[in-house]
């Protein structure tokens, strides 16, 4: 974790509204090299100390579970109550939610879960899933219609990378996005049908360690994402002068993005 984040967390709580909050991140991370943490199966094809010697001195956004192991280097902390296991390691992490049933805040607050910023999901109420991923970020390929610097509602990207994640990292301020442990899908899971589900492989310990909303991936969600990524690298790169890269041996991202060793 970097020293900054201590003194971010502590500005931050000086404002009630989330929308000061918000404002408060912007660009306070200019020009850093951020990594971005996911649950995927590759995070463990690197050791705990290992990645926290390469990383532990960057910006670090982790989503969901990819935390377990990284809370002393992590900076951010994105999540939602889908998949959602118990965190109970937070030192000073600052804390950002996704929310999207109307119960949800309650949730947190009764549970005292720290949350430092809330943030609502819209555009998963569209009851055919193929419909609905063709109206995402991804299906529409409108990552700049919902950068926080135009709006707090996060619409359905598919997944929290889309919704929250990436969006975070360019509020930030930052040159550079690095995925470790985002493999979006192992696509031999799916058979032809389209509204298929399929529960992948992640890092941690898998369905039975999820206490709340086993969540599983669609075969055309997966799809739909994967179709996407070739113009967010563009987005990125040509609109953020931000360097998009990933380290991942199975992810099916497209070509145009490079591919890293850690």
């Amino acid at each position: 974790m970097l020293e900054r984040t201590k003194s971010l967390l502590e500005n931050i709580q000086n404002y009630e509204d989330i929308t000061d909050r918000v404002k408060c991140i912007q660009d306070y991370y200019k020009d850093e090299d951020c990594y971005m943490l996911a649950a995927g199966p590759s995070l463990n094809k690197h050791g705990i100390d290992y990645i926290k010697e390469k990383i532990g001195d960057k910006l670090v956004i982790a989503l969901k579970q990819s935390i377990s192991n990284f809370y002393d280097i992590t900076d951010f902390h994105v999540l939602n109550f889908a998949n959602y296991e118990s965190y109970e390691g937070y030192k000073d992490n600052i804390v950002v939610w996704e929310v999207y049933e109307t119960f949800h805040p309650q949730m947190i607050l009764e549970n005292d879960i720290p949350c430092h910023i809330m943030l609502p999901i819209e555009g998963n109420r569209i009851p055919d899933t193929i419909e609905k991923n063709n109206e995402s970020q991804c299906g529409k390929l409108s990552f700049n219609d919902y950068t926080l610097d135009k709006t707090l509602v996060r619409w359905y990207g598919p997944g929290i990378m889309f919704q929250t994640g990436l969006h975070l990292a360019v509020h930030l301020g930052v040159k550079s996005i690095t995925t470790l442990g985002w493999d979006i899908a192992d696509m031999s899971t799916f058979d032809d049908n389209p509204y298929g589900d399929s529960f992948q492989e992640h890092s941690y310990k898998g369905k039975s360690n999820i206490v709340y909303a086993p969540t599983p991936t669609n075969r055309h969600e997966a799809e739909t994402v994967i179709k996407s990524t070739e113009h967010l690298r563009e987005w990125l790169l040509e609109s953020k002068g931000i360097n998009f890269k990933i380290i991942s041996e199975t992810n099916p991202a497209h070509k145009s993005i490079e591919r890293i060793k850690l």
